[in-house]
Parts: structure tokens; sequence; C-alpha cells
């Protein structure tokens, strides 16, 4: 029996587990998937900055030689006033003003003054006293008011002189009259040339000195000079009390000054028999162009010309005179002039070299190539040079007529392309330095040669008041 239960219960056992062998396998739970991260939202790319401007690079400013300032986009005015027309205006005739214009485009040609541009402001005055003033008047109420200007006659130097040293504005003059310089002290007129009385007594320094090498035939050891000149302050500016005295002191007698007007038909004889009457044995001309040319012409008529020394100052010997006597331009050899500044001929300056390439490039009339072209070309190189230094020294920004004229004597002597020198050093407002010239046949055409070479001219400036 009990046999037979262990039977049965190995039986069912076994029925159990073949039944249970059957059954599938429960599927495992099903475990969570882990959560799958949710794609987080990718940083923002950072917006692309914008690279740093690289700094562009910054243009060098090329300063002009000689300048502290680059001053591009300014001007600079170049004002003159002088006669364009009326009866002494072939004086100068538009050589000057060709000259003017050709070296101030040669300036802002090559970058101006410190980048300035030049421009020209030039007035017709007709060398009418009245008309020099009241240009001058127009002139000094621009702004900015003008730091200089440019005159060409003794009525403009005398009618404008106290003006000028109101204003504190530089007349830059060829109107060399002795009280306009040097009445008062330290003026702002500045003569191109030595003062006529300077010019006369330099005159009788040198003949003094060379008579018996001159001296027209038959003439004794004493020099006796009769001066010749315009009716006005021009004739009269050679014989000063100051040029007299000095004359006194080296021995030579100057005769009365004898005058005549200022027109072509003027009478020349009557002056100069009474100057031959008196034993004149020297004619010294303070005159120029035609007024010059009726003095030779008549010397020659009157067959004085081989019985007297014949000269005169800086504007009696000059290329304006040759074209007046024209066919007659020979008569004028022999002539001796107070010479301040070189000539077409001096071809080895550089000055003298720039001056004629302009002129030759301007494609103007030999009869223009005068002194006026010359000096008004040169002038204009030495101004820019005195601007520059009162820029550099003072700045741009106070630059004005007095502070030029500060510059303009801190330089002291300013060359003008080596033709003339301006000197202001000290109380001078003129030159003391000329040549003696004599105007010559050279190769078929009259010449001005140099006789004596720079040397110093006595000082007639009148005393201080």
């Amino acid at each position: 029996m009990r046999k037979f239960t262990y039977i049965l219960m190995a039986l069912l056992i076994a029925i159990t587990l073949l039944l249970a062998s059957c059954q599938p396998e429960p599927a495992p739970e099903p475990t969570e998937a882990p959560a799958v991260e949710e794609p987080t939202e990718a940083p923002a790319a950072e917006e692309p900055t914008e690279a740093p401007a690289a700094e562009a690079p910054t243009e060098e400013v090329m300063l002009q030689e000689g300048c502290n300032e680059d001053l591009t986009g300014e001007t600079f005015t170049f004002y003159s006033q002088a006669g364009l027309t009326g009866a002494l205006s072939t004086i100068l005739g538009t050589s000057f003003v060709n000259a003017l214009n050709d070296a101030i485009a040669e300036v802002n040609a090559t970058g101006g003054v410190c980048g300035a541009e030049v421009v020209l402001d030039l007035v017709d005055t007709q060398y009418e006293a009245e008309q020099e003033i009241s240009t001058y008047q127009i002139s000094r109420q621009a702004d900015p008011a003008p730091l200089s200007i440019s005159t060409y006659g003794s009525a403009a130097s005398i009618a404008l002189h106290e003006m000028v040293i109101e204003d504190k504005i530089t007349n830059f003059a060829a109107g060399l009259n002795a009280e306009a310089f040097y009445i008062p002290r330290n003026g702002y007129t500045v003569g191109v040339a030595p003062i006529y009385s300077d010019q006369f007594a330099g005159f009788l320094k040198w003949l003094s000195a060379n008579w018996d090498d001159v001296k027209p035939e038959g003439a004794g050891d004493e020099i006796v000079v009769g001066v010749i000149g315009w009716e006005g302050p021009f004739g009269a500016g050679a014989t000063t009390p100051e040029a007299l005295a000095y004359a006194e002191s080296i021995g030579v007698t100057v005769l009365e000054l004898e005058t005549f007007a200022i027109s072509a038909e003027a009478d020349v004889v009557s002056p100069l028999q009474s100057l031959a009457v008196q034993g004149a044995n020297v004619v010294y001309v303070q005159t120029l162009g035609f007024g010059a040319a009726q003095v030779i012409g008549t010397l020659r008529a009157l067959e004085m010309w081989d019985t007297v020394v014949v000269g005169g100052c800086n504007w009696a010997i000059n290329q304006d005179v040759l074209n007046v006597l024209g066919e007659s331009a020979p008569a004028m050899n022999g002539f001796y002039g107070v010479f301040p500044w070189l000539w077409w001929n001096d071809t080895d300056n550089s000055g003298v070299q720039m001056a004629t390439a302009a002129f030759e490039a301007g494609g103007y009339p030999e009869t223009d190539k005068g002194v006026s072209y010359l000096t008004s070309y040169a002038g204009v190189f030495a101004w820019a040079d005195i601007i520059r230094h009162a820029v550099n020294t003072y700045g741009s920004e106070n630059l004005d007529g007095e502070h030029f004229m500060m510059a303009f004597q801190d330089l002291g002597q300013v060359s003008a392309l080596g033709i003339f020198t301006y000197d202001v050093r000290g109380e001078n407002r003129s030159p003391r330095e000329a040549q003696i010239r004599q105007v010559q046949l050279v190769d078929g055409k009259m010449d001005f040669v140099v006789i004596e070479d720079f040397f110093e001219l006595p000082d007639t400036r009148p005393p201080a008041p």
C-alpha cells in the first residue's frame, strides 16, 4: 500500500514537471525603458560677432618739405595792386602779371604752401594814390585779412605806409621812398630794392672811387652831378638831405634837382641844358620807362652824351627803356645803372634758370624779358618761404599779418631764388647792396654787363622822429 502511494506520488510529480515544461516561459515584466534624454536644444551657436574691424591703415600725412603742418584744403591769397591801365601802365606792362601767374602755378604744382593753394588777387590802380588807397581799403577787410600786399610805385608806398602799420600788413613795395620805409621805424613797408637815396649815394661812392677810369674826355678831377627826375616824390627820391650830406662828405658836388612832367611830350631839353650850363659832368636819371628814354634821346640829340657820365636808379636800367627807344636802343650804350638784383644773363643761377624756363614755356615776347618778370616771379617764392616759417614757428591757427612780419624778421634776410634779397634785420626795411651795370652791345644785342659786383651802399635812411 505504502509502495503504491510512493508510485502515485512519483507519477503526480512527473506529470506536474511535464506540464510545467510545456508552459511557455512567462515574458519578463517589461522594464521601463530608460527615458531617452529629450534632445536638448543645441546651444545656440554664438552669433558670429563682427570681426573687430582691422584698423584701416591710416594714410600717413606726407608733410611738404620744410613744413610742420599739412594745410591741404586751405588757401593763401597773394594780394597785388598795380597800374594795369592808364598812362603809366606800359612801364610794367603785362610782364609782371605773367610772372605772378607763372610763379603761383609753379608753387601750387609742387604742393602749394604746406599743402595750401595760392591764389592771386590783382587789382588795377593806374598807379594813382586815391585808387591805391581805395583798393587797399577793400583788401584789408577780407576775412582772413591779408598777410601782405604788393605795390609798385612811390604813390602807393607813401599813401599806404601809415595804414599798413595800423593794420600790421606787410607792403612789399617797389616804390622805394625813404620816408615811407623808415618814418616811423619798424614799419610794415618793405623794399624789393634799396631806397632811392641809398642807391644814389652808392652810385656816387662807386663813381668817386673810379672817376679816373670813367670820366669823360676833358673832365677835370671835380665831380659835378646833375640829377634829373620826374615831378613828384619818385623824381625827388634820390636827392634827400642824407644823400646830399653823403655826397658832400666825399667831395662830390650835386646840383639842384631838375624835373620834368610825367608825359611823353614833356620838355626835357631845358632841364638838361640847365645842368650843362652849371658844369655837370655827370647826369643821374631818377625816372623810368619812357622818362629815361626821353633823357637818353635828348642827351644824344644835344650832343651831350660824350661829355658826361650818364647813369641812373635801378628802374632806369631795364628792358622797358630799350623797348621805348626801339630801333634807337643802341643810344643807351654806355649807360650806368644801380643794379640790386641778377639779370637774365646770370645763367648759372638756379633762380634765373627757373624764371627763364617759365618765361620760355609761356611763349612771351623777348621785349617782356625785363626786371619786372624776374623780380615778380622770384618774389612769390620768397613770400611762400616766409609763410612756411610763420606756420612752423607760430602755428597756422595764429597766422596773421603781425606773425607774418615776426617770422619775416626772425629770418632777417630772405632770398628770392637768389635773384634778389629782402632785408628786415632789426630796423632795416630794404637791402643795402647793389651792383653797378653798364648797357653794352653784346653779340648784336643790348645787354646789362657787371662793372662792379655787389657792394654795400651808404646808409641814408632819414633820422627817426
